[in-house]
């Protein structure tokens, strides 16, 4: 079963969830960042990083979509010498790159064994494929021409099962506070009460 959510809600669960699962606040707000741009295209942005979530921040750096994603946007290697590599949901590094392929003014294509995407400099996006959501993959960035006839348009709203939904809230609750006597004594909560 699927629910709809705004943008926001899932962007905002999503940066919570990633930090819940051990990630740093920097990482987990561009990984929410991530998921939205990812969900307003239609795509599987909120199962991508329940993968990485149950993962782990402990899980290796050079596989982490998450690490390489941010090491893309902020220009820390060529991205035409990403090579091929093995990657754990590697549709969470397609944002990363849109992001780079905008600010180099190059267009890119990310692909793996049945799914190519191609992203413009303007931020025009084409998909080719089935396998959008692999849990791990061997992928490859390289250097594309856009194709603007096959252009994702963007969504407002995204539909996310229920079941990664209930998941995620589970690791972004590992970041709120713990209540205690002292917390509710001081008038944390509603108490007894609830008179809003």
């Amino acid at each position: 079963m699927t629910a709809v959510w705004s943008l926001n809600e899932i962007q905002s669960l999503a940066h919570k969830a990633v930090r819940g699962s051990g990630y740093g606040w920097g990482v987990a707000e561009d990984a929410g960042q991530a998921v939205r741009w990812l969900l307003a295209r239609d795509l599987p942005g909120a199962d991508a990083v329940l993968a990485v979530c149950e993962a782990g921040a402990r899980s290796a750096p050079e596989t982490c979509p998450l690490t390489i994603g941010c090491a893309l946007s902020d220009g820390l290697f060529p991205v035409l010498e990403f090579g091929t590599r093995p990657v754990v949901s590697p549709l969470l590094i397609l944002p990363f790159l849109a992001w780079r392929a905008e600010r180099d003014k190059v267009s890119l294509s990310l692909s793996w064994q049945g799914c190519d995407f191609v992203v413009g400099t303007c931020g025009e996006l084409s998909v080719k494929g089935k396998t959008l959501n692999p849990g791990a993959a061997n992928l490859t960035i390289s250097a594309a021409v856009a194709d603007r006839a096959d252009h994702v348009r963007e969504a407002y709203r995204a539909s996310v099962d229920c079941e990664v939904y209930v998941a995620l809230s589970r690791f972004a609750g590992r970041t709120y506070a713990p209540s205690t006597q002292a917390s509710r004594e001081s008038g944390a909560g509603a108490g007894l009460t609830d008179n809003d």
